[in-house]
């Protein structure tokens, strides 16, 4: 009988500790339901804190020519202003000539370009985002250039096919060498709407006004009857019809690997080492970071300014 009475009030001692703790756990669990919504979408995300817009402009602007894939990534990669005011000082002292200098002759010729870019260059948009201002501003003035800005008569080179035709408005640019590309480097510019805009030309055919009227301006060898028009659409006009003359850099292969070329940032001479591309500690240590930011700040702001002086963006 007592080892009953004794079963019975552990018994019931267990049910007393559950209906106290049932309430409590259930408390808890829609605690911890008003805590973590089962909604993923609900949830509150951490967001990146927006770029401002002078960094923006720089790295979208100022240097989208120039900049490289590594140190694009790099610099988005930042968390600071004060990282990104480093990272654009070591860029700059990347590409510095003369690190001995007080001045970065790099830097100074660069928003050069820019400048003349805009004021030489713009057709309804701003100089610097035109084919021929892309190409001053990474590679600098060609060393020789051939202009015909009314088109007209035009006597073809041998290499060309020969012949005599009209043209739009084309420029032709060379450069003796230009590093990451080659020697010998002609690029030819084509405004086809006279509108003032020049395209890089990826074919010789671009800036012939006749292309596409039959008999006209006909290649030596079109008018040999050895070759036609049509045969443009395949082989071009150059070399075509026992004209051995042409040249490597207008083999059609040749020609649209130089063009990629171009497209790729210039070489940096001065290689850093791989940690300089994280943007960390390659500011001067001897200022305050106050004054580096506000320096920073302001010099970014006069290169830009300087690049569209009396010309809006």
């Amino acid at each position: 009988m007592a080892r009953r009475n004794s079963l019975w009030r552990r018994f019931g001692a267990s049910l007393l500790a559950a209906s106290v703790l049932a309430p409590s756990a259930a408390l808890a669990q829609d605690k911890k339901s008003d805590q973590q919504p089962t909604d993923p979408m609900a949830r509150e995300r951490t967001r990146k804190p927006e770029l401002k817009k002078v960094y923006k402009d720089w790295l979208s602007e100022d240097v989208a020519y120039i900049i490289t894939d590594e140190e694009r990534k790099a610099f988005k990669k930042l968390a600071t202003d004060e990282e990104r005011e480093q990272y654009i000082e070591a860029f700059w002292r990347r590409r510095d000539p003369d690190p001995d200098t007080d001045e970065n002759e790099y830097k100074e010729e660069y928003y050069e370009r820019v400048a003349y870019a805009n004021e030489h260059f713009a057709s309804g948009i701003p100089g610097w985002k035109t084919d021929r201002g892309r190409i001053y501003i990474m590679f600098g003035k060609p060393d020789e250039k051939e202009s015909h800005p009314a088109g007209g008569s035009y006597q073809r080179e041998i290499y060309e096919g020969g012949g005599n035709t009209s043209t739009y408005p084309f420029e032709k640019w060379f450069y003796r060498y230009i590093e990451g590309v080659g020697s010998g480097v002609e690029i030819e510019f084509v405004d086809p709407t006279g509108s003032g805009e020049y395209r890089i030309a990826r074919s010789p055919e671009e800036k012939d006004a006749l292309i596409n009227i039959p008999g006209a301006g006909l290649t030596l060898s079109e008018e040999l009857g050895l070759t036609s028009k049509a045969d443009r659409v395949v082989f071009g006009s150059i070399g075509i019809g026992g004209f051995n003359s042409s040249r490597e850099q207008d083999n059609p292969f040749t020609r649209l690997q130089t063009l990629a070329d171009l497209n790729r940032p210039p070489a940096i001479r001065n290689k850093p080492p791989r940690r300089h591309l994280r943007g960390r500690g390659h500011g001067d240590r001897h200022r305050g970071r106050a004054g580096r930011h506000e320096g920073a700040q302001v010099g970014l702001r006069q290169d830009r300014a300087a690049a569209a002086r009396n010309l809006p963006r």
